[in-house]
């Protein structure tokens, strides 16, 4: 008699025992999981405001690239540079000092950029030294600096092949796209 009582006991025992590890399994398993989430929670977070601050670096490269092409467009590097009797031979090397230092100041720009684009702005800068060198002659050299500035502009780019526009376009349009 003493027997069938302490057996229901401990039957009953094992049952709220058993009952007791599953619930506390369960319970771990959801504090595990709502761990886990928070985690991702927090990588999402992190990511958002890693992408904030990329972006805005990014933004901040295309206007700085925007503004050095601008820059060194031939009618706006030889407005900023020309200066009352000046040589043309001094303005061709104030125009490239010119340009080599903008495209200096800027080059750290090129990790936020895509590397066709990059390619492009270099491309641009070449194309617009090339332009200086190009309209330069040796009768040129002794002449006034503006006969120079409008052998220059007069050399100019074409509409449709100017680098500088072309450029400038391919940022507006990355812009665009970000």
């Amino acid at each position: 008699m003493i027997l069938v009582p302490a057996i229901i006991v401990m039957i009953m025992v094992y049952l709220m025992l058993r009952y007791f590890l599953k619930e506390n399994t369960r319970q771990f398993e959801f504090l595990k999981d709502e761990q886990e989430l928070q985690r991702l929670k927090m990588i999402v977070e992190r990511k958002i405001v890693s992408d904030k601050v990329v972006i805005t670096y990014k933004l901040q490269a295309y206007e700085r690239m925007a503004m050095f092409l601008e820059r060194i467009n031939p009618p706006n590097l030889i407005t900023r540079n020309i200066v009352a009797g000046q040589t043309a031979g001094e303005l061709q090397k104030h125009l490239l000092h010119t340009i080599r230092e903008e495209y200096e100041h800027n080059m750290s720009q090129q990790i936020y950029l895509l590397p066709a684009t990059w390619e492009l702005i270099k491309k641009a800068k070449e194309e617009v030294s090339r332009l200086i060198n190009v309209s330069m002659t040796a009768e040129m050299v002794d002449k006034d600096a503006g006969v120079y500035a409008q052998e220059i502009l007069t050399k100019g780019f074409e509409k449709k092949d100017d680098p500088v526009d072309k450029a400038l376009r391919i940022i507006k349009k990355e812009l665009a796209d970000l």
